[in-house]
C-alpha cells in the first residue's frame, strides 16, 4: 500500500484541553462496530456507566448519548472521561482518527486532517507552501472498480493544479480563477474518460488567459445566491448564520490583506481532499466549484472579523466544522453547485475578481 499525505501530516498532536475548540461538542459521535463489540467484553467498575451513554439514533447507529449536545464524557476541563477511566484504546474510532480523514483508491491511500480542527487549521495555514510525500504503508488493498488509467491521469490534473494555486508570481485569484478554468476544460473529457485529452489540455498554459472586467450586477447575483444557499444550511451555531449575513449584506468590499499564503493554502487543502474522488463519480467540476465558492464564502467572512491572522484561521475552521462536516450541507451544496446557474464557471470567475 501507498499512502501520500501533506507535509503538515505528521506535525499534528491533539492539544486536548489547551484546544478553544472541542470536538465532542455539536456532533454525534457514532460508535463503530468493532468498538460496540470491545465495549460488551469490557470488566470493571466504569463499564456500567460507558455502556448506560450508549443509545441508538434514527438511522440505526449506535451513538454516545449527547447531554447539552456535548459528548457525555467530555468533561468540564476538556479532556475525556472515558480516555482517564479506561485508558486510550478504549476511543471509538472516530475519535481516535479525527481530525484525521482517509480515502482509499484500492492499493492507495490519502490521508489529511481536517480544517475544522484548529490545531490542524493552525499547520495547514501556515506560510510556507505545502508539499506532499508518498510512502509504503501497512495493510491489505481494498477492493475497488475505479478505472486505472482515468485515476493516474485525475493525479497528474491534481499536481498541475496544485502547480499553478502555488504560483506566487500571480495573485490568489489569478491562481484561482485559472485552477476553475482549467478543471472546466478538463472535465468533459474526465466524464467520457477520454485521459488523452486531459494529458494533452494538461499541457495549455493557463496562466497567460486574461480575464473580462469585473461585473458588479453579476457579481450581486452570485453573491445573493451564495447567502442564500449557505443560510439555508444546517447550523451548529445559528450565530454563523449572522456572521453570513452581515459578510455578505455589507455593501464595501476590501480584499483582505495578508492572506495570499493562506489562502492558497486553503486551496490546496480543499484540492487534495476532494479533486481525486472524481476517479469514483467523474464529476470534477463540481469538487472545483465547492474549493472557489468555500473560498468567496470565506474572503467574505474575513472582512467582518478583526484582520489578524489568528482570527482569520478561526474564520475557516469555523467554516469547515459547520459545513464539511454535514452530509446534508455538502449533499446540498453539491445539488445547488450542479443544477444553479448562478455558480456558472463564468460567474464564478467574475465574483473572484472583486476589488
Amino acid at each position: 500500500m501507498k499512502n501520500t499525505f501533506p507535509d503538515y501530516f505528521k506535525e499534528f498532536r491533539c492539544i486536548a484541553d489547551k484546544c478553544p475548540d472541542t470536538c465532542c461538542a455539536g456532533w454525534e459521535v457514532v460508535v463503530d462496530g468493532e468498538s460496540l463489540k470491545k465495549y460488551s467484553e469490557l470488566e470493571g467498575s466504569y463499564v456500567q456507566t460507558l455502556r448506560s451513554r450508549i443509545a441508538v439514533d434514527s438511522d440505526g447507529d449506535s451513538i454516545f448519548t449527547p447531554i447539552k449536545g456535548r459528548c457525555p464524557f467530555l468533561l468540564d476541563n476538556g479532556l475525556c472521561e472515558m480516555y482517564i477511566e479506561i485508558g486510550k484504546d478504549s476511543l471509538c474510532k472516530t475519535c481516535r482518527l479525527f481530525p484525521r480523514h482517509i480515502t482509499y483508491f484500492g492499493a492507495r491511500i490519502e490521508t489529511g486532517i481536517s480544517l475544522s480542527c484548529p490545531e490542524a487549521a493552525r499547520l495547514i495555514l501556515q506560510d510556507k507552501k505545502i508539499e506532499f510525500s508518498t510512502e509504503e504503508s501497512d495493510g491489505f488493498p481494498e477492493p475497488t472498480s475505479i478505472d486505472p488509467n482515468l485515476y493516474f491521469t485525475l493525479l497528474e490534473a491534481r499536481k498541475t493544479s496544485i502547480d499553478v494555486l502555488q504560483n506566487r508570481n500571480f495573485s490568489i485569484e489569478k491562481r484561482i480563477s485559472v485552477f476553475l478554468l482549467l478543471c472546466n476544460e478538463i472535465s468533459p473529457f474526465v466524464r467520457r474518460n477520454d485521459c488523452d485529452s486531459v494529458r494533452k489540455i494538461l499541457k495549455k498554459d493557463f496562466l497567460s488567459v486574461e480575464f473580462s472586467e469585473f461585473g458588479q450586477s453579476r457579481a450581486n447575483r452570485l453573491n445573493s445566491k451564495l447567502l442564500k444557499d449557505f443560510s439555508s444550511l444546517e447550523m451548529l451555531d445559528m450565530q454563523w448564520k449572522s456572521a453570513l449575513e452581515n459578510a455578505f449584506l455589507n455593501d464595501s468590499f476590501n480584499k483582505p490583506h495578508g492572506t495570499e499564503n493562506e489562502f492558497e493554502n486553503l486551496m490546496v487543502y480543499f484540492v487534495f481532499r476532494y479533486f481525486m474522488l472524481a476517479v469514483f463519480d467523474k464529476n470534477l467540476i463540481t469538487k472545483a466549484k465547492f474549493a472557489v465558492v468555500s473560498f468567496l464564502v470565506i474572503r467574505r467572512l474575513i472582512l467582518c472579523v478583526e484582520n489578524e491572522k489568528p482570527e482569520r484561521i478561526k474564520v475557516m475552521q469555523r467554516y469547515s466544522k459547520e459545513v464539511e462536516h454535514s452530509a446534508l450541507n455538502m449533499d446540498y451544496l453539491e445539488t445547488q453547485l450542479k443544477k444553479s446557474r448562478c455558480y456558472g464557471v463564468e460567474n464564478l470567475i467574475n465574483l473572484l475578481q472583486e476589488k
